[in-house]
């Protein structure tokens, strides 16, 4: 897990020796540095032994630091004027490529990276289009700094570790309008599929990626649309693997697929089965999928290695905030970890797992509004039809109609008045409301706005990054694949769901590569019961809860504080505790 850094201003060996800082600032990311210069401009990486996901490439009047995954470098390398095609790192085939195309490059670019790149006067900088790699920057006068982590941009402006109070709260609320802005005072981060580029004197922002402009652009039939997905994801986990892999395989829809064509690819390039990791829950029946696991590996002939996960303590709370630059939300870095220690023991560099599917092509919110207002009445007529099948009765299909009448007004006026358990006492609940009253758009873009990707201002996303980097693994999710993603974005409503069954384009377009037990399940594993046994730590709640030294605006102290000692919170309220723990104890690490 490559880090890069960049620091762009007036004096060549100042450059150089901040952008040494900065690499040195994780070294979590790795030791081996490499540092180059171009005029105005200092830009290096950092990397692990033998990973080869950092490089630096200076020729042509261009420097490019590239840190991650360049998933169609040879696409790319072709694109450029170089001559070192066969030899080609994912920088120099940017650096070639930029020369041909300029600021249109990065949409071209398939992968999970983060880039620099300068002409030793102005410096352009982007991440992949997702927001799967990390990247910060800070303003100083007339000196850019630019890094995979806040931290590291803080190390080369010589600036102490100060908490952005406002914007840890907004976090904890859901409410952080702006997400560039981050928890390190002085720190922006840059959001995904933007281009930033400067000249050290002014700085802008751009979108390089416009998804908004692919929705329903395609008309596929619904063989057609099948076929496309089996050909995508197919492309999508050839292009993740690395020789040294491991699929994070559970018994759902979204991971046996991937397991489907990583086996075929892993036996057609390595002559050897790739390996299967599963979590596994025997004492606990509603989360344990251990029967539907072993059918997708017996079917593949793959090993299968399985663990009970460990409890879900926050005794390391600090430790990961620290690492985080900041709190997260409801993901836990102990399991992800753990779940990095089995991949390790198993000799595995990389992770490939199922994550994504549900944003990517399971979104279904708000359909039947949709259709309605698009006037494609005999495609509301099916839709209607598959629920009625289904069991949904008439008085929730009356309620689905309805909804495509409601007046943003009352859509406000209904989300003020939500909450169905999930909120506890002890939060301002006015400012959920307020919240959520601010998420009230007219009924005819809902579902347009629940299709679009959301990224780039996601801190559990950054944890993600981090934690998979202490262990040198790298995480790759299929789904989350541009092209595979592009492709959902671009089908009719009625084609991307075409009955009431969970991703039903993806059991029809599976049926024949995943075991039909799998595609036929009626049922959902949850790891509520789980967690309610093995994650709620109310030691440490009372650790970071009980008189803290800085007090959350809108937290009912005492409420919280009798509801820790009753111990009986019920998981969502505790899952609200939690955060607020890590947001207590990102707030109370030290300076510097």
């Amino acid at each position: 897990m490559a880090a890069l850094a960049a620091v762009l201003a007036d004096g060549a060996t100042a450059q150089g020796t901040a952008v040494e800082r900065m690499l040195a600032a994780a070294p979590h990311r790795g030791e081996r540095a490499s540092v180059e210069i171009l005029g105005r401009c200092a830009l290096g990486v950092s990397d692990r032994d033998g990973r080869r996901e950092g490089s630096v490439a200076i020729a042509d009047g261009l420097a490019v630091a590239f840190a991650g995954t360049l998933d169609n470098l040879e696409d790319v390398a072709r694109l450029g004027r170089s001559g070192e095609r066969d030899e080609a790192t994912p920088a120099s085939a940017v650096l070639g490529a930029w020369l041909t195309l300029g600021e249109a490059l990065p949409n071209r670019l398939r992968g999970t990276f983060a880039c620099i790149v300068t002409d030793g006067a102005r410096a352009w900088a982007f991440r992949d289009h997702i927001g799967l790699e990390t990247l910060f920057y800070r303003e100083d006068g007339e000196r850019i700094y630019l890094a995979s982590e806040a931290k590291q941009v803080l190390r080369g402006a010589e600036v102490p570790r100060e908490p952005d109070v406002e914007v840890v709260e907004a976090s904890f609320y859901g409410d952080l309008e702006d997400p560039a802005r981050c928890a390190l005072r002085g720190v922006r981060r840059l959001v995904a599929a933007t281009l930033l580029s400067t000249d050290g004197r002014s700085l802008r922002t751009r979108p390089y990626w416009d998804p908004a402009g692919l929705l329903e652009t395609a008309r596929p039939s619904a063989s057609e649309a099948a076929e496309a997905l089996r050909e995508l994801l197919a492309q999508a986990v050839r292009r993740s693997l690395s020789g040294d892999d491991v699929v994070s395989l559970s018994g759902g829809v979204d991971s046996p697929p991937i397991a489907t064509y990583a086996a075929r690819e892993y036996n057609r390039r390595w002559g050897k089965p790739i390996p299967a990791l599963s979590a596994v829950y025997p004492e606990f029946p509603e989360s344990d999928e251990s029967e539907y696991i072993r059918l997708v590996a017996d079917d593949l002939g793959l090993p299968l290695h399985t663990y009970e996960p460990e409890p879900q303590r926050l005794e390391r709370l600090q430790y990961w905030v620290d690492l985080f630059d900041g709190p997260w939300s409801t993901w836990s870095p102990e399991g992800t970890a753990e779940r990095c220690r089995h991949a390790q023991a198993l000799g595995a560099s990389t992770i490939l797992s199922g994550e994504f599917a549900e944003q990517v092509s399971a979104i279904r919110a708000h359909l039947l509004t949709h259709l309605l207002w698009r006037g494609r009445f005999r495609s509301v007529a099916g839709q209607l039809r598959s629920q009625y099948r289904a069991g949904v009765g008439r008085r929730q299909l009356a309620r689905e109609i309805r909804e495509a009448m409601v007046p943003r007004a009352l859509e406000r006026r209904r989300l003020r008045t939500v909450n169905g358990g999930l909120i506890p006492p002890w939060i301002d609940t006015d400012r959920i409301a307020r919240r959520d009253m601010g998420m009230a758009i007219p009924a005819r873009l809902r579902w347009v706005r629940a299709q679009l990707p959301f990224f780039g201002g996601d801190a559990t996303g950054e944890a993600d990054v981090y934690s998979h980097a202490l262990f040198g693994i790298r995480a790759r999710r299929p789904w989350a694949d541009v092209d595979l993603w592009e492709f959902f974005l671009s089908l009719p409503a009625e084609v991307m769901f075409p009955d009431y069954r969970l991703k039903g384009l993806a059991r029809t377009a599976f049926r024949g590569e995943v075991p039909d037990g799998i595609l036929d399940r009626r049922t959902k594993s949850y790891t509520n019961q789980w967690f309610e046994q093995n994650g709620i730590d109310y030691p440490s709640l009372r650790r970071w809860l009980f008189d803290p030294e800085h007090r959350v605006a809108g937290v009912d102290y005492h409420g919280l504080r009798r509801a820790v000692e009753r111990e009986d919170m019920a998981l969502a309220h505790y899952l609200w505790a939690k955060d607020l723990a890590t947001v207590h104890a990102f707030l109370e690490l030290d300076g510097g």
